[in-house]
């Protein structure tokens, strides 16, 4: 196997329970069979076993410090903090002895929580007649952060998600939206922030964590102007050296060349904004069209933007290789994240000629293996246009 030349080291990995609104650590828990991933702009996942006839863990308490919906779990790497969300799920098995654990990023909260106006009281006012949340001509990071101070803002709401505070009086937006939540929508915090990342360049959003400078693990929301990554170089993997293998899938069944984003209205009266790739008709391609529905936007700007970014996503075949790399050689696990560039080079039969290719991450999957398990990183990425 590729790169089977290196000795490998093995890292240490540590469990950490905390309570979820007060962020004080309940326990450190030694769990096996895990396996969590990092996705850009939505909500990774974490999965783990907990063995509860293991004398380590005897004077425990493990349901107490698992309980799914107010329990904090984090995972730390050789003492870097690499993933954190929150119990959703718990499974205990008394013939194996064995609690299975669930968990999701932190975004997963928001997806619990309704956009609504921060003075709302559930004993005075009616929702479908309460005032909407309305954005006009504001940042669309600000909007990111606004809709999380939102959130937190309400009685019992506040988790410690650690968002920017808003800028100056007079700052002129980078990138203008305009938009509105009505409170009869009930739409969910998490998906205001999936929309808004979804717009054409709308910004990455990403719920990460690290330890503070007292030692307590920090939440906070990161938003990109539009994008997040690294400053500087890119990341580095070669085949046969730290990438140990990687996936190359190609699908054109849902390409189109022309999107039509559905807005307000019905009939005569629907509004209809289109967006064509004029570049890939003159290629020689033909054309193919298909929609995308939005019923709730009123604005043709708004819904152009949607358009044009339907339009980037499905102009060309959909590639999403996973590259399986190495943890313990550079760039180590913890050193990169969603969102980060990084340069592949491959040299193999299906690249005889060898090919270096620019990619970004969008996806991270780890398995850190029990004892003598090998510690592997699968990376979805998403191959950058050329030209």
């Amino acid at each position: 196997m590729p790169g089977s030349t290196f000795a490998r080291s093995r890292a240490r990995y540590s469990y950490l329970v905390a309570d979820l609104r007060t962020g004080v650590e309940l326990d450190e828990l030694p769990l096996h069979g895990v396996s969590f991933s990092t996705v850009l702009n939505d909500s990774g996942e974490f999965r783990g076993q907990l063995a509860i006839g293991d004398r380590r863990i005897g004077i425990r308490e493990p349901q107490r410090v698992t309980e799914p919906g107010r329990t904090a779990l984090y995972v730390a790497r050789d003492g870097v903090l690499v993933w954190g969300g929150i119990i959703w799920t718990s499974k205990y098995s008394s013939p194996e002895r064995i609690l299975e654990i669930g968990a999701a990023g932190f975004l997963s909260y928001f997806d619990r929580r309704r956009v609504l106006r921060p003075d709302y009281d559930p004993a005075t006012h009616d929702v479908a007649t309460l005032p909407p949340v309305p954005f006009t001509n504001i940042d669309q990071a600000e909007i990111a952060r606004a809709l999380v101070r939102g959130a937190q803002s309400h009685p019992g709401g506040n988790i410690g998600i650690q968002v920017d505070p808003p800028p100056p009086e007079g700052t002129p937006p980078r990138w203008p939206r305009t938009l509105e939540y009505r409170g009869y929508e009930l739409k969910s915090v998490g998906e205001a922030l999936r929309e808004l990342a979804a717009l054409d360049n709308g910004p990455d959003i990403l719920m990460d964590v690290a330890f503070g400078a007292d030692g307590r693990a920090v939440r906070r929301l990161r938003v990109g102007e539009p994008h997040l990554g690294q400053p500087g170089a890119p990341h580095f993997w070669e085949y046969g050296a730290n990438l140990v293998s990687y996936t190359w899938p190609q699908d054109g069944a849902s390409m189109a060349n022309r999107v039509f984003a559905l807005g307000s209205g019905s009939e005569e009266g629907q509004l209809i904004e289109p967006a064509v790739d004029a570049a890939q008709l003159s290629a020689g391609f033909p054309l193919t069209e298909t929609e995308v529905s939005y019923v709730h936007v009123e604005d043709r700007a708004l819904l152009r933007s949607i358009a044009t970014a339907e339009l980037s996503t499905v102009a060309d075949p959909v590639v999403l290789p996973e590259l399986v790399v190495r943890a313990d050689l550079e760039p180590t696990l913890g050193s990169y994240q969603v969102g980060d560039h990084a340069q592949v080079l491959v040299k193999d039969g299906f690249f005889p000629g060898g090919r270096e290719f620019r990619v970004r991450i969008l996806g991270i999957e780890v398995s850190p293996g029990d004892d003598a398990g090998e510690e592997l990183v699968t990376l979805t990425v998403a191959p950058l246009r050329e030209g």
